[in-house]
């Protein structure tokens, strides 16, 4: 009967998580070791840069550069298959005897990763100069008062009515002078 398959952390060279996740795949398929290796996870979340022009970019962003998940039964041999793949350094534990994530441990990382489904990501600052680009200001410029990275969206103070007026727009609809 076989042990319980658990969740390791494994250490990788940073920028290889993705690498190693699809060699890790293919040395379980070759050495025959499908129940002993049954998934590969990279925390990754969607990060999106908003580029001069409003064009907006979408990317995966690791969440621990560094490290992958493995949920794998640990013997001799998958513990050998997993330790010596390319770019692997090892596993997170004590001097070298993997230890488990605990399920507390899983549901904080699920928790994390669901909360930050997407971020935004842009090189605009408070107190910049910009024009908005989009209808229904279109032409009116300001500054910007507030970033708020999480939605999105920034305040830009214009004068509307002979007022300074905070606007709410989405980082896509603004240019910076």
């Amino acid at each position: 009967m076989l042990n319980n398959p658990e969740w390791y952390v494994i250490q990788v060279i940073s920028g290889t998580e993705e690498n190693v996740r699809q060699s890790l795949f293919q040395r379980r398929e070759s050495f025959g070791l499908e129940d002993f290796i049954l998934d590969v996870f990279v925390p990754t979340h969607d990060v999106v840069t908003v580029r001069a022009g409003g064009t907006q970019v979408k990317r995966k962003k690791n969440i621990f550069p560094g490290y992958i998940l493995v949920q794998m039964v640990v013997t001799n041999e998958s513990w050998y298959i997993v330790r010596n793949t390319p770019n692997v350094t090892g596993f997170l534990g004590a001097w070298n005897v993997p230890v488990p994530v605990s399920g507390e441990e899983l549901d904080k990382l699920k928790w994390m990763l669901e909360r930050n489904a997407e971020t935004f990501s842009t090189k605009y600052q408070v107190w910049e100069f910009a024009t908005i680009t989009k209808w229904p200001f279109e032409g009116n410029e300001g500054i910007i008062s507030e970033i708020n990275e999480k939605k999105g969206t920034l305040k830009l103070n214009i004068n509307l009515l002979w007022r300074d007026t905070p606007v709410e727009l989405d980082f896509t609809q603004i240019k910076v002078k």
